[in-house]
C-alpha cells in the first residue's frame, strides 16, 4: 500500500468500528426474542410515523389485489399447460391404441 493510503485507511476502519460498537442495534422484529414482537408492536402502534395514511392504504390494497390476481394467471396459465400435456398424451396413447389393435 502506498504511504499516503495507510493513514485513511486506518483511519476509516477505527472510525467504522467504533461507530458500529456505539451504536445501539435498532429493535427491528427479526431480532426481538419469542413473544417481544406483539409487546414491540402494541407499544410502537399509536406512533404517528407507524400510521399509514389513506393513500397508503389503498396503494397497499391495490397491490394486494394485483398480486393476488397474477397469482390466479399463473395457476390458469399452469392448468392450461397440464390439460394441453395430457390432451397430447391422450391422443398418442389413442392412436398408439389403434395401432396396436390392427396388429
Amino acid at each position: 500500500m502506498k504511504p499516503k493510503l495507510i493513514l485513511p485507511t486506518i483511519t476509516a476502519g477505527l472510525a467504522l468500528a467504533l461507530t458500529g460498537c456505539v451504536t445501539p442495534p435498532s429493535p427491528t422484529i427479526g431480532s426481538l426474542g419469542a413473544g417481544s414482537d406483539s409487546a414491540y408492536l402494541n407499544a410502537n402502534r399509536g406512533r404517528a410515523d407507524a400510521q399509514m395514511s389513506r393513500a397508503q392504504a389503498e396503494q397497499y390494497s391495490r397491490q394486494r389485489q394485483q398480486i393476488a390476481e397474477e397469482m390466479q394467471l399463473e395457476q390458469m396459465k399452469r392448468d392450461n399447460t397440464t390439460r394441453n400435456i395430457n390432451n397430447v398424451l391422450g391422443i398418442g396413447l389413442g392412436v398408439a391404441g389403434g395401432v396396436l389393435r390392427c396388429f
